[in-house]
């Protein structure tokens, strides 16, 4: 009984805990969305996906055949 009375005595007179501070818009950024797209393989039958981000979509050629890095145009 009398650690009960001690126990409340010291939480009442106890400082009260500090609203916890708030960071300034630390929020994490968002992650790029990964588009995926199915890859049709010649001479296999299993499906496969390929995910990248839209930006590195848009950084790879559409048409490989048209893409001078490969066919030695300017050599």
């Amino acid at each position: 009984m009398l650690t009960l009375i001690l126990t409340l005595a010291l939480s009442a007179s106890a400082p009260e805990a500090a609203p916890p501070a708030q960071t300034t818009s630390e929020t994490k950024p968002a992650k790029p969305k990964m588009v995926c797209r199915a890859n049709k393989s010649t001479g296999s039958r299993l499906k496969s996906r390929i995910c990248k981000t839209q930006e590195e979509w848009d950084g790879q050629p559409t048409n490989i055949r048209n893409d001078a890095r490969l066919n030695g145009v300017g050599n």
